[in-house]
């Protein structure tokens, strides 16, 4: 009997991130949803593995009302080699691209595109495509 309620728990549990995977891709693949927006940042963090760089922000302006904000896969690459790390700093104003749609308590909305002190370090047809080719690769 605990083998059975076991398998039905885990084929509900891959039903429902399959289902929440298949709404993110539908979410970010249409460009109607996203937004441009500014905000001042209070924190720049990589994560452990340095496969994603978490953006803080205060004073948001624009319809992206949020905190936190990431970059990943390829997108992360690009803003690395355009020199975000040197050219990024705590307090400095942003302008960005997001889709402002959360996918659960604490999710983190990824940044599409992204502009620092007038120069843009990552362009919103670039990170478009970058996004959805990492969603449909996980």
């Amino acid at each position: 009997m605990k083998k059975i309620f076991a398998l039905v728990f885990i084929i509900t549990i891959l039903m429902l991130v399959s289902c929440d995977s298949k709404e993110m891709r539908n979410y970010y693949s249409d460009k109607d949803n996203y937004v441009v927006a500014t905000g001042e940042v209070t924190h720049i963090k990589y994560n452990d593995d340095r496969t994603a760089l978490y953006i803080g922000l205060s004073r948001v302006e624009g319809p992206a009302y949020n905190d936190t904000y990431k970059f990943v896969g390829k997108n992360l690459t690009i803003v690395r080699e355009n020199g975000i790390d040197g050219k990024l700093k705590i307090g400095d104003r942003i302008e960005f691209v997001t889709a402002p749609d959360t996918f659960g308590n604490g999710y983190v909305l990824p940044i599409v595109e992204i502009t620092v002190n007038g120069e843009k370090l990552l362009s919103f047809d670039e990170g478009f495509i970058n996004l959805n080719d990492w969603l449909a690769e996980k």
